[in-house]
């Protein structure tokens, strides 16, 4: 994406991220949304590496959205299901998730979509060097992830894994994307060996 698009684009983000927390699209929350963006814009002093020209793909743009729409959907419902019926079916967690990390960009993009999702949160993320091979899938980036239904640990990871991918599609080269794209793959096998829940100690 060009330079002269960059502040535009995130004050449209930073817009449409505010009326998704509101969880109602009315004119009041638009225009609430967008002061807060230039707010935001104007106060956080982007550096030149926050204006650095980035890939921009509308199509896997809007899938993503969708896709982040969609898991908020189905959060809300599992939480009222949860709420309304006696029994207790949390078993909350935190976990690391490597990743590819791509642009710090795409990296805030993937905490803060996780974040955004009822029953999950990112607590911390930390960058690692590109040269350090301690993490088997990537040496991008770990997110640190709280959740609420952790009963299978390997398919929280794998969604995770599926997020980063869709955003690095939309917003990253075509290298990050297949990278990471082939961490979802090598991380499928793990979903069938998963079927043990993990110790009484986590809930």
């Amino acid at each position: 994406m060009r330079t002269s698009l960059r502040l535009p684009m995130l004050i449209l983000w930073l817009t449409i991220l505010w009326v998704l927390l509101w969880g109602d699209v009315s004119a009041a929350n638009v225009l609430g949304g967008f002061v807060v963006a230039i707010a935001v814009v104007l106060f956080a002093r982007l550096d030149s590496a926050a204006l650095r020209p980035t890939y921009f793909r509308p199509w896997w743009a809007l899938r993503y959205v969708a896709h982040v729409i969609w898991e908020l959907l189905t959060a809300n419902l599992r939480l009222a299901y949860e709420i309304l019926t006696p029994k207790d079916t949390t078993f909350t967690g935190i976990i690391a998730v490597p990743i590819r990390g791509g642009s710090d960009a795409v990296v805030n993009l993937v905490a803060n979509s996780i974040t955004l999702t009822p029953g999950t949160m990112t607590i911390d993320v930390k960058r690692h060097d590109r040269d350090d091979t301690a993490h088997e899938l990537t040496a991008g980036a770990t997110l640190y992830v709280h959740g609420m239904f952790m009963q299978d640990v390997e398919a929280v990871r794998h969604d995770i894994l599926r997020l980063e991918a869709l955003a690095l599609h939309a917003f990253g080269t075509n290298e990050e994307y297949e990278r990471a794209l082939s961490d979802v793959v090598a991380h499928e096998p793990l979903l069938t060996t998963s079927d043990t829940p993990p110790p009484e100690a986590g809930r």
